[in-house]
């Protein structure tokens, strides 16, 4: 009877070790794509803030003057461990203002200067501040770099940095979901600032 009764218990211990098994199959890759998801959205979102710190302090710093190479090479420094010479693309842009006491008079805002990091990136030109999209880049900004309809503009100019990175996941989760990084595997994140040259902002 002790032998049946022990017998038994192995067969349900067997029985539980098994289910137990089976059940960590069955939930190990819901486990690992959930593990993916947190480590690329993490990663994903931390360039992100990287990307727009560091378009914020590049414009601040510029609008007062500062030499554009030089900059630009402080910004890659601390974008890292973000390479945005080898993965990404600084571009920093003075807007003047239109301005009829200039001979010949300048009656639209215009580009006066536009240098970049010489970064592999190119992202397409309807993302990048022209000549042709300057409207629609700056949008209610321009209208301070237009003339009045009596005097001068508003403002006299406004330094514009661009910084695009393209980030590329880690872990192989992305490349399962179709679209979910369309552009060669990863996505290029990009920002924008805007602060009035000489000024604080």
């Amino acid at each position: 009877m002790r032998f049946q009764a022990s017998l038994f218990r192995g067969k349900a211990r067997r029985r539980e070790r098994g289910a137990s098994l089976l059940e960590l199959a069955l939930l190990l890759p819901l486990l690992a794509v959930m593990a993916f998801g947190v480590i690329d959205l993490g990663r994903l979102i931390h360039a992100r803030l990287v990307v727009t710190n560091v378009s914020r302090e590049g414009a601040s710093l510029a609008s007062r003057g500062r030499d554009p190479s030089n900059l630009m090479t402080m910004l890659e420094s601390s974008a890292k461990p973000f390479d945005l010479k080898g993965n990404g693309l600084i571009i920093i842009t003075k807007v003047g203002a239109a301005d009829r006491t200039l001979r010949p008079p300048r009656l639209y805002p215009c580009i006066i200067s536009q240098d970049d990091n010489e970064g592999a990136l190119r992202p397409p030109e309807s993302r990048r501040i022209s000549s042709g999209n300057m409207a629609m880049a700056l949008q209610e900004i321009y209208q301070y770099l237009s003339l009045g309809q009596s005097g001068p503009a508003d403002i006299s100019g406004v330094t514009v940095v661009e910084v695009f990175y393209h980030y590329q996941p880690i872990t192989p989760l992305p490349g399962f979901i179709q679209g979910m990084f369309p552009t060669n595997g990863g996505i290029v994140i990009g920002s924008r600032s805007v602060f009035q040259t000489g000024g604080d902002r």
